[in-house]
């Protein structure tokens, strides 16, 4: 069986490293992103994920909110989870209703239980 592919967006790199690391011993395969603009370049170049972990509030051009709102209208397949300490589930379901919206402080270990029970739905 193929291992899940994970695109893991972070700003914050010690955060993102940690997350990482913890997905990879976990099993999946992950792919990282420091910046939304980027995870959608990404995306828009065919990358094959099946599930997108990504925080909310980042610099630059587009936040994880643009990031889900972009995913909402060109990939909706993908499962998205939402890491954020400040998004309200009302603002994260109104950019995109499939989002999965976990509160930081989190535990890594449930980011990769809940992408093994995300696994379990993928075509």
């Amino acid at each position: 069986m193929p291992r899940m592919v994970v695109l893991v967006v972070e700003d914050e790199a010690l955060i993102r490293m940690d997350l990482v690391d913890h997905l990879e011993e976990a099993g999946f395969t992950v792919r990282e992103a420091g910046r939304a603009e980027v995870a959608v370049e990404m995306l828009k170049a065919g990358e094959a994920v099946d599930a997108v972990v990504t925080d909310l509030r980042m610099p630059g051009r587009m936040d994880g909110l643009g990031l889900i709102s972009w995913m909402r209208d060109n990939l909706r397949e993908i499962p998205i989870i939402v890491t954020s300490g400040y998004v309200t589930q009302e603002d994260a379901r109104k950019a995109n209703p499939a989002a999965i919206i976990i509160s930081k402080p989190y535990a890594p270990a449930g980011i990769a239980a809940l992408l093994r029970s995300l696994a379990g739905r993928l075509p």
